[in-house]
């Protein structure tokens, strides 16, 4: 493995986030909140969360105060102002997020305008529970940002809640936790430490997603890939992301395409797009992907898990990509290969055929 890093200068940032793990630790919520301070907790859930964590909820007893089960993917404006509306009406004093990532954006608004505590359980493998990003879709625009009032108080993971994740989830957003690691291998700048974890979440995601996939009920499995999710997130926080998650935040801006989905398809596009400028980066995917094309590599993994591989499987206009190749290179700060319009638009429309790289 290829240990070429620069030393000479880099920073590292701890986070100020509680992160419990293990099979059957959803049960210390109600500790976890009253360690906060919080009496009245809202729950934010999708429409299905209140039957399907109704024994979690009812654990909390008087803690609960409340339920917000209007939770919709990429944050919808009104969903947030919703949300808000409901956890000021409740008087609550702090929030909980059961499910995945856009029910955890949900409790990052919360947190961020009202100052109060709130506390993520994640059963979807998307990482955005250790992150400071918020986003909303305001119209047909993602806008996302950065805000550390943001930042869950104390991330609970639990394996065994993710044993119901049906399989094309599971697949889908283990793939956006894999982008996090993957991206996380060029960051604008060099970090040793983040290398580090970047590669054993990589390890971790390419061992547990398939296992998860053919056998749901493997607790083991469940539990190595909720790892590399959960390493995937953490290293949003330490180098934050690059191209490859600005071109995911605008497809689903403009098309209302899922995060996981478009992560899905994008990935090996961009690794491939990226691989002649970072030869020591390929060098350490070749080890931690066990391939020796990286891209091909993540691209059959997603294929064999039955994710999606092309934008047209998405339901993309293929006519409206040139101007999301356009906004994402004004969207990136840093990428190893020198952006333009006309190099994503190309990267777009391979992306779109879902050529298998090579």
């Amino acid at each position: 493995m290829s240990s070429a890093i620069d030393l000479g200068k880099f920073s590292y940032v701890a986070l100020p986030v509680r992160a419990i793990f293990g099979a059957g630790r959803a049960a210390e919520l109600g500790a976890e909140l009253e360690r906060l301070g919080v009496r009245r907790a809202m729950l934010c859930t999708t429409p299905r969360g209140p039957e399907r964590y109704r024994a979690l909820i009812s654990g909390l007893g008087p803690l609960a105060a409340g339920v917000f089960a209007g939770a919709e993917p990429h944050c919808p404006e009104p969903v947030v102002k919703a949300a808000i509306e409901r956890f000021r009406a409740l008087d609550a004093d702090g929030a909980v997020a059961i499910g995945g990532g856009s029910t955890v954006g949900l409790g990052k608004w919360i947190s961020a305008e009202t100052g109060k505590p709130f506390v993520a359980v994640p059963t979807t493998l998307s990482g955005s529970e250790m992150t400071p990003i918020l986003g909303v879709k305001v119209g047909a625009e993602k806008r996302t940002r950065r805000d550390p009032k943001a930042l869950a108080r104390t991330v609970i993971y639990d394996p065994a809640l993710t044993l119901a994740l049906p399989a094309h989830e599971t697949a889908t957003t283990g793939m956006n936790s894999l982008a996090h690691c993957v991206e996380a291998l060029y960051p604008a700048e060099p970090n040793p430490v983040a290398r580090l974890i970047a590669l054993d979440g990589i390890r971790a995601l390419f061992e547990g997603l398939p296992a998860s996939v053919a056998r749901p009920g493997d607790l083991a499995a469940r539990s190595r890939a909720l790892y590399g999710g959960f390493l995937g997130g953490l290293l949003v926080q330490l180098v934050g992301i690059g191209l490859h998650h600005k071109i995911c935040h605008v497809l689903g801006g403009k098309f209302g395409a899922p995060h996981g989905e478009t992560n899905s398809v994008m990935l090996a596009q961009v690794v491939a797009f990226n691989a002649p400028y970072m030869p020591e980066v390929m060098s350490d995917l070749r080890a931690a992907t066990g391939g020796a094309d990286p891209a091909a590599a993540i691209f059959d993994l997603a294929k064999r898990m039955g994710a999606p591989v092309s934008l047209e499987a998405l339901g993309i206009d293929p006519e409206g990509l040139e101007a999301a190749a356009r906004d994402a290179v004004a969207q990136t700060v840093s990428n190893p290969r020198p952006l333009d319009a006309a190099g994503v638009h190309a990267l777009l429309r391979e992306a779109w055929h879902g050529r298998r790289p090579s």
